[in-house]
C-alpha cells in the first residue's frame, strides 16, 4: 500500500514539477527574460526558420481548402472525429479561413500590384502588415503550438489542475467566479505566455471542464499580457529600467479588471453551459454555482 502510494506522488509531483519549469519559471536566458518553452521554440525556429514561412502557408492552405470542402459535409471528414473537429465550422470561419490563404499566399510571394489604385493589396503584403504576421508571428506561433500540443499533458493530466483547484477553489470563484483549478492557466499566462494560457484554457473547455463562460472569463481577463510580451513591449520603446513599476501597475489593472469585468456584461451574460457534460470536478464547482438548480449543473 505504502509503495503503491509512493509511485502515486512520484507520478504526480515528477511530471507536474517539470511542467511547471517549462511553462510559468521565467529564465535569464541571452540577457533576457523568458520560459524554458519559448527558449526551445526559439531553438527548433533557429535550426529550421528557412523553411518555416512556407510551412506557414503549407498549414493555413490546408485549413482553408479542407474547411470549404467540409461544407458540403464529405464522409472522409464528417466521420473522421480529429478532421470533424478541426474543420467543420460555420461559413463565417470558412470565409475568413479563405480570406487567410489569400493573404498569406499574396505575402509570401510578395505580390505588390502597381495598378492597384487604392493600395489595398501592398496594405496587406507590407511588411509591418502581413510580413511581420507571417516573417515574426506564425513562425514562432506554430513552433509553440507544436511543442505545446507536445508538453502541455504534463500540466493538464497529472493531477496538477485538480490539486490546484482544491487548494484555490475558496480564492478564485468568490474573487473571479472561475474554478480553483484555473489558477494554473492564469499564472501560465500572466508569468508564462499569454498565447499557452488560451491553448490551456482551449483544452479544458473542449474537455467540459470549464463553462462557456468560465472559458470566456479566463481568455479575456487573464491571457491578456504575460511577463515575455511585457518585455517585448518596453525593449521595443527603449523603457526597460521601469519593468518593475510597469508590470506591477499591470498586474493591480489586471486583477482590478478580472475581479469586475466577470460581473458586467458581455461577460456575465454568457451561460454556464458544457461543450462536454459531466466533466466537471465535483469538488471545483465555484461556491456562485452550487445555489443553482440541478438542471443547470453538469451531470456529475
Amino acid at each position: 500500500m505504502e509503495s503503491n502510494r509512493s509511485k502515486l506522488m512520484v507520478k504526480f509531483i515528477v511530471p507536474s514539477v517539470i511542467g511547471i519549469l517549462l511553462f510559468m519559471i521565467p529564465v535569464k536566458y541571452n540577457g533576457d527574460w523568458t520560459i524554458c518553452v519559448k527558449i526551445l521554440a526559439d531553438f527548433i525556429g533557429g535550426a529550421i526558420g528557412g523553411v518555416l514561412p512556407i510551412l506557414c502557408v503549407i498549414i493555413v492552405t490546408i485549413s482553408a481548402v479542407l474547411s470549404t470542402i467540409a461544407l458540403a459535409k464529405p464522409k472522409f471528414i464528417t466521420e473522421h472525429p480529429i478532421l470533424n473537429d478541426t474543420f467543420s465550422t460555420s461559413i463565417v470561419w470558412v470565409v475568413v479561413r479563405d480570406l487567410g490563404a489569400i493573404f498569406i499566399w499574396l505575402t509570401y510571394l510578395g505580390v505588390d500590384a502597381g495598378d492597384d489604385k487604392t493600395g489595398f493589396i501592398h496594405m496587406i503584403t507590407e511588411g509591418g502588415a502581413g510580413g511581420f504576421v507571417l516573417g515574426d508571428l506564425l513562425t514562432v506561433l506554430v513552433i509553440i503550438f507544436a511543442i505545446a500540443g507536445l508538453l502541455l499533458p504534463l500540466l493538464l493530466d497529472f493531477g496538477l489542475l485538480e490539486f490546484v483547484g482544491a487548494l484555490l477553489t475558496k480564492v478564485m470563484s468568490p474573487l473571479f467566479k472561475i474554478p480553483g483549478r484555473a489558477a494554473v492557466d492564469c499564472f501560465t499566462s500572466w508569468i508564462g505566455d499569454g498565447t499557452l494560457g488560451v491553448m490551456l484554457t482551449c483544452n479544458q473547455y473542449e474537455g467540459g471542464y470549464y463553462s462557456a463562460r468560465e472559458a470566456s472569463v479566463i481568455a479575456t481577463t487573464f491571457s491578456a499580457v504575460s511577463i515575455t510580451f511585457s518585455i517585448v513591449v518596453l525593449a521595443q520603446v527603449d523603457l526597460m529600467e521601469y519593468f518593475g513599476l510597469y508590470y506591477l501597475m499591470i498586474c493591480l489593472i489586471g486583477v482590478a479588471c478580472a475581479i469586475i469585468c466577470p460581473r458586467i456584461p458581455p461577460l456575465s451574460l454568457k451561460k454556464d453551459t458544457y461543450l462536454v457534460e459531466g466533466k466537471a470536478m465535483p469538488e471545483n464547482i465555484p461556491s456562485h454555482r452550487q445555489s443553482l438548480p440541478q438542471k443547470e449543473l453538469p451531470a456529475l
